[in-house]
């Protein structure tokens, strides 16, 4: 009896083994496949203005790093427009905002830091960056979002 449970369980480990590595060949084929598609990102003709709203309540923490993420976008910086919001903020963001624009590689970045004491949160915060919102397009990021260099052009 001994015996033939030993054979069973033997029997079961190499079947589980076997079909660990065939799944595993099914990944790895699906990877070499698709990592080896390339995206083709074609200059446009015309590159239309865009404003870009970052809405932030108290984000002291993450906010650095998506101002830098956002005012890093691969497009012409004379056609974005950067809209950062301190929505009444207790806390610093306003002021890691104002460091992070005072930064040299950002001087030509048309960006600004509005501090709002308004109500209506981020709807509010939406309504009114329409109001001096000037690009034909309008993009809305979080403040913890981390846009690809990319993203504007791949939206295009």
């Amino acid at each position: 009896m001994n015996d033939v449970m030993q054979i069973i369980t033997l029997i079961s480990i190499w079947l589980s083994l076997l079909m660990s590595i065939i799944t595993l060949s099914g990944a790895i084929a699906f990877w070499l496949k698709h990592s080896k598609v390339l995206v083709k990102i074609v200059p446009l003709k015309r590159y239309p203005k865009v404003t870009i709203v970052v809405p932030a309540h108290n984000e002291e923490l993450v906010i650095e790093k998506t101002a830098t993420a956002i005012l890093n976008l691969n497009y012409p910086k004379d056609k974005l427009e950067v809209l950062f919001y301190a929505d009444n903020c207790e806390d610093k963001t306003a002021d890691v905002l104002d460091e992070v624009l005072k930064n040299k590689q950002y001087y030509k970045c048309n960006a600004r830091v509005i501090r709002r004491t308004g109500s209506g949160g981020k709807a509010g915060v939406l309504n009114d960056a329409l109001k001096i919102a000037h690009g034909e397009y309008l993009g809305v990021y979080d403040a913890d979002a981390m846009p690809r260099r990319e993203c504007i052009i791949l939206s295009s």
